[in-house]
């Protein structure tokens, strides 16, 4: 062809002109018909990129330029399928006369497909096979060390996910790729090494290495260099970023108990939901076989375990979590088991530093009772917004959250704080930070509220009376009632709060109902790595040749570009 160039793109045509045969384009024509329709637009970008200069540039019955089969356009036209150089081209005697003369071709659209950009098209030993380009489906090429491809290789471990020799890494600069070509439509990239004389060949996924490429490769035509990672990272971090406050009117989620314990798809939404919003209600717990201690707790206990992990393990008690009952002996455990007590909105572990409990659990028992959450989220960017001073002031000021508990005897039971002739094991807490915790990005990360647990904080005298101005406005807006949701709690159900995010108060309960409630805590480090196992499980069943070998072992922000996005 002598000419081309896009005509609305929003018709999905192109104006072509061919005063002869054109072997490339012709060759991405066919394989459009034979429905490789991404891979053969890649070719086509290609073909007009080398086009001949435009219509005029040559006379009639000039020869157009040659051209060339570089290394690249073979491995091209292998993995098309299409004729190589040598072959016959195309007659064109078949082609109506309005394709020849300039008319319009309308194209198939070539879709969207996530799965299709990570294709291989090309890739070659360069440097003396010290590095391997490698060019991608969706027009971004990298150069990568040919010694991280053998290094980072699932070959390397073993069924324990470690690796199988800790001398390996001594022997990889005597590494150098000889061979690297794409298999399997692209799918694939084999490689062949060869050291001390010796030849070794694997096999990697091309999605695997096209979310490792901005990481690790140098980006040539079309390719871009992500920053250097740091950190853990998390796979929810970009719904964490996206998080919509909530107030009074906001409907909670609900969720099955029984879909919830074999549903990994169920499970998945649920650990979503716990970001955002932070709260929900699982219907159809269940009673307890038995209310003691020992009992009270276990559907609770033996649910989360099956949708997350184990409860968190309290320093002190003998069980995964605690039982709350509306009776005087539980009062003595002091103000927190006090049911006659009522309790401004708060977060729990205020007085842990770290807040370790970032999901928490709280299980009806028996008794059917009405409670109340807000949003943490919502209290601080009001605050933002409309307190801009006491918003820095409780970002940036901290205070300290302490107390001794004394609430366990040293096997683990339950015990009066009034009762001297039990031995407690007492155990101290403090935590000092602000009230409104920020992230790098001065998103709120955590909110960490509780009166009757502040401490004795050591404010500079500068600071003292703008921080009990800012602290007084804050704790206001905990009880205003344009946050606070209000919800009926019945027996058998569960109540799961994010109590990085969400706030709780006192439950009220009818005159004469018995209650008996259970609650218990996962860490965020619990819930990550869980949610980061189910994602790879998710992927897995989408895409079965991504298996473990290729999702294991992976920084969370390469996962994340190969993994379906939080919410999807």
């Amino acid at each position: 062809f002598t000419h081309c160039r896009p005509r609305q793109f929003s018709r999905r045509s192109l104006i072509l002109l061919f005063p002869h045969p054109a072997r490339r384009v012709m060759a991405a024509m066919r394989a459009l018909h034979q429905e490789a329709r991404p891979l053969a637009a890649v070719a086509l970008r290609r073909a007009f990129g080398s086009c001949v200069p435009p219509a005029g540039a040559l006379k009639p019955g000039a020869k157009s330029p040659q051209v060339t089969a570089t290394p690249n356009t073979a491995q091209q036209r292998s993995l098309l399928s299409v004729a190589p150089a040598a072959a016959t081209a195309p007659s064109l005697t078949n082609l109506q006369p309005s394709f020849l003369s300039g008319g319009d071709m309308d194209l198939p659209q070539v879709p969207r497909d996530p799965i299709l950009p990570h294709r291989l098209v090309g890739c070659e030993p360069v440097n003396g096979g010290r590095q391997v380009r490698l060019e991608f489906a969706d027009g971004t090429r990298y150069k990568v060390h040919g010694t991280w491809l053998k290094d980072s290789s699932p070959s390397n471990r073993g069924a324990d996910f470690y690796r199988t020799s800790a001398a390996d890494v001594w022997n990889l600069r005597d590494f150098v790729v000889r061979r690297a070509v794409p298999v399997g439509d692209g799918e694939r990239l084999e490689v062949s090494y060869e050291a001390k004389g010796k030849r070794y060949t694997d096999e990697l996924e091309a999605q695997w290495l096209h979310a490792f490429a901005p990481f690790v490769g140098k980006p040539e035509s079309g390719g871009v260099s992500l920053p250097a990672i740091k950190g853990t990272g998390s796979l929810l971090a970009r719904l964490h970023r996206s998080r919509t406050p909530w107030r009074s009117d906001v409907d909670m989620p609900t969720f099955d108990a029984a879909t919830l314990a074999e549903n990994e798809e169920a499970q998945i939404e649920f650990l979503e939901t716990m970001v955002d919003p932070g709260i929900a209600i699982i219907q159809g717990v269940g009673r307890p076989e038995r209310l003691e201690r020992e009992y009270a707790g276990r559907p609770m206990e033996d649910l989360v375990f099956k949708v997350v992990g184990k409860l968190n393990q309290h320093p002190v008690r003998s069980t995964t979590y605690g039982v709350m009952r509306k009776t005087a002996d539980s009062a003595k455990q002091g103000a927190d088991y006090d049911m006659s007590n009522p309790l401004s909105m708060h977060t729990d572990h205020s007085v842990y530093q770290g807040t370790p409990g970032y999901i928490q659990f709280l299980y009806q028992a028996e008794g059917s009772v009405q409670s109340k959450v807000c949003d943490g989220l919502a209290l601080a960017e009001h605050v933002r917004e409309h307190h801009p001073k006491a918003f820095e002031i409780l970002t940036t000021v901290e205070m300290t959250h302490s107390s001794r508990n004394t609430l366990y005897t040293r096997g683990g039971a339950p015990r009066s704080v009034y009762d001297r002739g039990s031995a407690p094991a007492p155990f101290e807490l403090v935590h000092t930070h602000p009230i409104i915790q920020l992230d790098a990005d001065g998103l709120v990360e955590k909110v960490v509220q509780s009166e009757t647990k502040r401490g004795v904080c050591a404010l500079p005298y500068d600071q003292y009376e703008e921080f009990m101005a800012a602290y007084e406005l804050w704790t206001q807006l905990c009880e205003d009632d344009r946050f606070i949701k209000h919800f009926d709690w019945p027996e058998g159900t569960m109540v799961v709060t994010n109590n990085w995010r969400t706030l709780h108060g006192r439950a009220t309960v009818p005159p004469g109902m018995a209650r008996t409630m259970a609650f218990g805590y996962l860490s965020k480090i619990l819930v990550e790595n869980r949610y980061r196992l189910l994602k790879q499980n998710q992927t897995q069943r989408a895409t079965p040749s991504m298996d473990d070998r290729w999702l294991t072992r992976i920084p969370n922000q390469v996962l994340e570009r190969i993994v379906a996005p939080a919410g999807k």
